[in-house]
């Protein structure tokens, strides 16, 4: 059954962004170099001892933002639901990406009735540029007339992968995200260590690093098939790889275990606060 709400009352062609933070700041960012016209509001704004200092934009009213058509909310979900409690934003009708994880889709969709909610996991580069995106497109936001809208306003921001199913989409953000900032966290600590045990000069870091995460990127773009394959026939005559190959469950177990303690930690969030 389609949603009685099709319109989108949103009056002006801008971008909203909920949340000044590192992660509402890149997404305003990015929207503008696309030459996007983009509103802005954080509660630390309504604040005049904390608004935002010389040389920095400043921020717009919420109700500036509830007249944007797309909003991107860089708040926790939980947030987002007690925001809709004020003002307008109730009953705002556009679509609304939930960048949050400490919420179910459902929980925002609750909240905000009107709106297409789709939640989304937006990479920030280091460097700045296109900002890639893990996004939700369950059974509910792909049969609302308002997907393609969502979509579309993505495209400036970056590509986009869609998971259909929520259980999922909250796995492959913490592999895609915490777990891989781990794994460079790690890989870069080796690296430094591996110097320093053998009195090479701290100044090769960088080299090193460029060469092994270049490498490392090349490898995982091959298919899995094509990678277990190669696994086999990658081993030297000295027997080096298959000592590396030899700690793969352990290595994997304890990944494992993390990704698990991620997700627990995710479900905790989700809890919401005692009155």
């Amino acid at each position: 059954m389609e949603p009685s709400i099709t319109h989108v009352s949103g009056s002006t062609g801008a971008v909203g962004v909920l949340g000044a933070g590192r992660l509402g700041d890149a997404v305003a960012a990015r929207m503008r170099e696309e030459g996007k016209q983009v509103v802005m509001w954080s509660r630390r704004f309504e604040d005049p001892a904390s608004r935002p200092s010389a040389g920095r934009r400043s921020g717009d009213d919420l109700g500036a933002v509830i007249q944007s058509r797309v909003i991107f909310s860089a708040i926790p979900n939980q947030a987002l639901v007690s925001l809709s409690k004020r003002g307008d934003l109730r009953s705002f009708d556009g679509v609304m990406f939930a960048l949050g994880i400490d919420a179910e889709a459902r929980i925002v969709r609750d909240a905000l009735p009107n709106a297409l909610v789709v939640r989304l996991s937006p990479a920030i580069p280091q460097d700045g540029g296109e900002v890639r995106s893990i996004g939700l497109l369950d059974n509910i936001a792909r049969a609302d007339p308002r997907v393609s809208l969502a979509i579309a306003a993505l495209q400036p921001l970056g590509p986009a992968s869609w998971i259909e199913e929520e259980q999922l989409y909250d796995l492959v953000t913490l592999l895609a995200g915490p777990l891989l900032t781990l794994i460079r966290s790690a890989l870069t600590r080796t690296i430094e260590a591996g110097l320093a045990e053998r009195g090479l000069t701290p100044a090769a870091r960088d080299h090193v690093m460029d060469v092994v995460f270049n490498e490392l990127t090349r490898r995982l773009r091959g298919r899995h098939d094509a990678s277990k394959q190669a696994e086999g026939h990658r081993a030297t005559p000295g027997g080096v790889t298959e000592v590396a190959l030899s700690h793969s469950t352990q290595v994997s177990e304890q990944l494992g275990a993390i990704v698990d303690k991620m997700l627990g930690h995710m479900q905790r969030l989700r809890v919401p606060p005692q009155e």
